[in-house]
């Protein structure tokens, strides 16, 4: 991710990583980087800053830094005062992702406002990949440089190359009307209002899903009763590069989440010129000009998800609208598209 996603990675650089992960590790993936990863988990992590932060303060006073980093921007609220450039990716909302779980992470959810709040004092030049994003961040008091970096869609070459025939004939899907989520399989990814529209959808459309998560046993469960299981094919995890044959068989694209910033496989899904319905929250509807690059959706209810897709599916001049303005606005992003990296050398201004 730190290497190809953000590009912040130049060779002719020494690099120290230092991450939250579930075991206590040094790793050495180049002779130029350095990974600590400093144990803790999910439901810790925010507890686990203090000790976080001191573990920083050592590694800076040994390494003298040029500039910190970090595209999770709660973080950077632990920097310690010092001369090197702050920078930050801020790509999603860490508090609203908590809160949408739903239970206790809601109090977590708050905690992650102050954090970000804290953030924004010492973060020098803050990328942002979506208007709503950078509301977001002028709100909490961010006074530093505002730069907007989307990301371009990653592994691309691969597109191509990708033949989708091992898919079409694995999965069965041959004249079959196919439906693609790409996403964690969490609560806040929504995939059960998918879910309960296909019982309003013919028998020859099909919904696959690819990702893992912890709601994967919960949502097998729910496709059972609706009697759709032998519509619903979860994929499971895929690795990047091979995700194109999958978009190649995709005649519409679900996007439902309850929270998001700037997803990527939207990205992904206009440069695979596959139509995408997104739900209606203001990350997404600041993005998405409906029936143009999209349809947003007017409420959550599965119903009107379902008759949408049969509407795109049937209306042959929306359904090619919809292919070349998602081609033309992935284009759009695709030039305003910045490496991380420049901005450490100086290269980029905002």
């Amino acid at each position: 991710w730190f290497k190809d996603k953000d590009g912040a990675y130049d060779k002719n650089n020494e690099y120290y990583i230092l991450a939250l992960g579930r075991h206590n590790k040094i790793l050495q993936p180049e002779d130029n980087i350095k990974v600590e990863l400093f144990k803790s988990s999910p439901t810790k992590q925010v507890f686990d800053l203090i000790r976080f932060r001191n573990r920083l303060k050592e590694i800076t006073n040994e390494f003298k830094p040029e500039y910190i980093y970090s595209s999770f921007i709660y973080l950077l609220s632990i920097v310690p005062k010092g001369n090197c450039k702050v920078v930050g990716f801020l790509r999603d909302i860490t508090a609203e992702m908590a809160k949408s779980k739903g239970g206790i992470r809601k109090i977590a959810g708050n905690i992650f406002y102050i954090l970000d709040y804290l953030a924004f004092k010492k973060i020098d030049i803050l990328l942002y990949n979506s208007p709503y994003l950078k509301n977001y961040a002028l709100k909490l008091g961010f006074k530093g440089e505002l730069v907007f970096a989307p990301r371009d869609v990653v592994d691309k070459e691969f597109f191509d190359n990708d033949n989708p025939q091992e898919v079409l004939k694995k999965y069965n899907l041959t004249n079959k009307k196919v439906i693609l989520t790409v996403a964690r399989l969490t609560k806040e990814k929504n995939i059960e209002m998918g879910i309960k529209a296909m019982k309003y959808l013919p028998e020859d459309y099909v919904y696959l899903i690819i990702g893992e998560g912890q709601e994967e046993k919960n949502l097998k469960t729910l496709a059972k009763p609706l009697k759709v299981d032998d519509r619903i094919i979860f994929v499971g995890f895929v690795k990047h590069k091979d995700l194109w044959k999958f978009y190649k068989v995709a005649d519409v694209f679900w996007l439902l989440s309850k929270t998001e910033a700037f997803p990527n496989v939207l990205l992904e899904s206009w440069f695979a010129k596959v139509p995408v319905v997104v739900s209606n929250i203001p990350q997404l509807s600041a993005i998405i000009k409906d029936e143009i690059t999209g349809i947003i959706l007017k409420s959550w209810n599965e119903k009107e998800l379902a008759e949408i897709t049969l509407n795109l599916i049937s209306n042959d001049s929306l359904y090619k609208t919809l292919q070349h303005g998602g081609y033309e606005e992935y284009k759009k992003y695709s030039k305003l598209s910045k490496k991380v990296i420049n901005f450490f050398n100086g290269e980029v201004n905002g």
